[in-house]
Parts: C-alpha cells; structure tokens; sequence
C-alpha cells in the first residue's frame, strides 16, 4: 500500500501508516528517451555485474526490506514545454509528488523529503527510461535540487538519477541503485554524494554522431561495486561523436576503479581538476579500451592538481590498445602518483606533455618484476619542459629532474 506525500507549496506531511526506518545519516560532504536508448548500456553494467561475482540475484534482492513505498513531498517548476508562454516561470505546482518512475520533469524539481524506492516489481525491458529510473530529467531547463535529500532503493527500480539532454542535479545522496547517477547526451552533477550502488556510482553515455558535455563537480563517490565514475562513448567517427568531459574537486575513492574513460570511434577531451581517486581495488584513473579491443578514439586528457594513491592496481592506467587515434596526456599541475600497488603511471604509445608548471610525481609505488618502474612506458613520447620526480625511466630525459625531490608521502 503506497502513500502520497501532500504539499502546501511550502512545507507538508507525509500521510503514511508506516514510517520506513531512519537510515544513517551519510557524512556531509565537502521528452523522455526510450528505454533502448541505453539498453546496450545496462546489458554491460549486468554484465560486469554478473562477472564480478556480484550476481545477477542482486536485481530482484533490493525487496528484502518490507517498507512501503515513500513518494517524495517537491516542489515544481514546470519546464518551457509546459509553461504555455515562453520566458515565463510558472510558480509551484500544488499537490504534486515526485514518485519513483512514472514521468520525466523538464523544469525545476526540489525535495523537501527523502525518496525511497521500495516497490519489488521488475522495471518492464523495453519500455520508458522513465520505468528504470527513479528520478527522470530531460533538457536544458531541467534541474533537480535534491535539498541534501536522499534517494535510497531497496526495491526493484534500476537507475537513482537520470539526467538527459542536458539536465542537472546538485545537492543529492544517492545509494544501492545498480547505477546511482546516468547520463545521456551531456548533463551536470554537483554537490552530490554517491555511494553503495552495485555497479556504477555516475555513468555517462553520448549517441553516435553527437556533441555533447558533461561536468561534474564538488562530489563524493565512494563504496561502488564497479566504477565510481564511468564514461562509454561509442560513435561513427572521431570527426561526428565529440564528447567533452570536465572533473573538478570529485574524490572517487574506494570502488573498483575510481574513473574511467572509454570510447570507440570518439573524440573524448577530459579535464581533471583538484580531484582525487585513491584506494581502489583497480587503477584510480583510467583511459581505456571497450571489452578490451583494439579501439579507434581521439583522446586529449589534461590533468590538474591530481592525486592518486593507495590504489590496488596503477595510479593512472592510459591503455595501448587505443591503437587508432592520438591520444595525448597534458600535465598542467602537479600530478602525485604513490603507493599503488603497481606502477604509478602507466602508459601505451601516447604523448606525455608536462607543461612549466606540472610535475609529474610518481614514486613509492609497489611494483615489481618487469612493471618496476614508477613511470612506466616503453611507447611514450614525453616533452615539455615541467618536472618529474621520477628516474627510472629513460623516456623521461627530455623533462627536468627535480633536486631535491619532495619527499614521497607515507
């Protein structure tokens, strides 16, 4: 038996037998598409699902807490679709509740109530992406302000967050959905905290043939079972699919593996700024390949004020299988590759630029054997005229060595 959340346009109370138990209260933090659309994409994340032993009884499991389903109490702000004069905004629409599925906003929506998603039966394959999602956003002059609100599965529902074409959403807790945040053609995500979710924390994907931008911003990830941020672009050409990506102050700590990119036949720019990816149990930042194939991607990747650490695999992976393309590595700041399990950096046949005022610091990392090097790279073209801390590999004669050398972090 489901209730309904009433609002005054201001404050409301939720009429319900049963209150669903209090949570934990996280720590603070420093048109719609058809379900096709992303379908392909889903069918990976199950199957990363599937092969990291999570398994796939994971997507009927979320009933096992008998609590009824919350809708959550919001205030709206219809979008320009539905405004009846353009350039006008209309003032909240009363009586209305965000309920889990069921519609895409293209205005503005702000919780004034926690969401929980509690309903067990499975999102129908096929349909609206409105039915896998719990909250759905569509278009510029979409925004969700969650108000430092919760949105929590524990039932059947797929997808917490699903920005499209452009939508927003700040302020937000998000946990235990398979992927916490999507989005599809280009979106923002700010001040939002990510966590528990059983594959991806944030996903993004863009269509063949499109150009688009995605920023995220200020955020949390943190305890996913797959990747904390994932991109997967797939195109006709480097030339027709453009995707550009900027991170600035996101930690992604403690999933799989903190960021990833990967494309076939994209152009990918990626900016990573005063962010962090450390105890991984894979690499903190990767650039990869798709299914671990030979790829054709244009990928310019330019780093700023990074650290990478406590990782269980690299502190920065760029794969050689991206074969296709030119891939280039910028080095604007300063870049801190330590203590990770294997290499430091490691990286196929790519240009390594470090600008005058990068440095390049990759030491005290764990690897062995042949991979006994902080820098690794045998393909690697390194120019510029910033600093490295590191010696051990001779690639790296053209960069300034500092002396001394900050000391590596223990």
């Amino acid at each position: 038996m489901s209730s309904q959340a009433k609002v005054d346009g201001s404050t409301a109370q939720l009429d319900m037998e049963d209150q669903p138990p209090s949570l934990p209260t996280p720590p603070k933090r420093q048109k719609a598409s058809s379900f096709s659309n992303i379908s392909r994409i889903l069918v990976f994340a199950l199957g990363i699902f599937i092969v990291g032993s999570i398994g796939f009884a994971g997507y009927s499991a979320f009933a096992s807490r008998d609590i009824q389903q919350q809708n959550a109490v919001a205030v709206i702000r219809e979008g320009p679709d539905n405004q009846g004069k353009a350039g006008k905004t209309p003032p909240p629409v009363c009586g209305s509740t965000v309920q889990c599925g069921g519609e895409a906003y293209t205005g503005e929506v702000k919780l004034t109530e926690d969401l929980f998603c509690t309903d067990t039966e499975t999102p129908p394959i096929g349909g609206d992406i409105c039915d896998i999602c719990a909250i759905t956003l569509d278009g510029e002059d979409a925004e969700l302000d969650c108000n430092e609100f919760m949105v929590h599965n524990s039932g059947a529902m797929v997808i917490g967050i699903c920005l499209l074409n452009g939508a927003r959403a700040k302020n937000c807790y998000v946990q235990k959905f398979l992927v916490g945040i999507y989005v599809q053609n280009g979106g923002e995500v700010n001040e939002c905290e990510v966590m528990f979710n059983d594959v991806f924390g944030i996903q993004v994907q863009n269509e063949a043939s499109s150009t688009t931008k995605m920023k995220i911003s200020n955020t949390y990830i943190h305890d996913n079972s797959d990747r904390g941020f994932y991109f997967l672009g797939s195109g006709e050409s480097p030339e027709s699919s453009e995707t550009s990506i900027e991170v600035n102050n996101v930690k992604s700590n403690h999933n799989v593996i903190g960021m990833s990119f990967a494309g076939d036949n994209v152009k990918l720019e990626v900016q990573v700024k005063d962010s962090e990816t450390s105890n991984n149990s894979g690499s903190g930042i990767e650039i990869d390949s798709v299914f671990g194939v030979n790829i054709s991607a244009a990928v310019d990747v330019e780093l700023d004020g990074i650290i990478s650490r406590y990782n269980g695999d690299h502190g920065l992976f760029v794969s050689p299988l991206i074969v296709g393309g030119e891939v280039k590595v910028k080095v604007k700041g300063d870049v801190n590759l330590y203590k990770n399990e294997n290499s430091g950096f490691f990286v196929g046949d790519v240009d390594v630029v470090v600008e005058r005022r990068g440095a390049l610091n990759s030491c005290g990392n764990l690897a062995s054997g042949s991979l006994d090097e902080d820098i690794r790279s045998d393909l690697a073209t390194f120019s510029g005229n910033g600093y490295t801390c590191d010696s051990t590999s001779p690639n790296l004669s053209n960069i300034i060595t500092c002396d001394p050398c900050p000391t590596c972090p223990q």
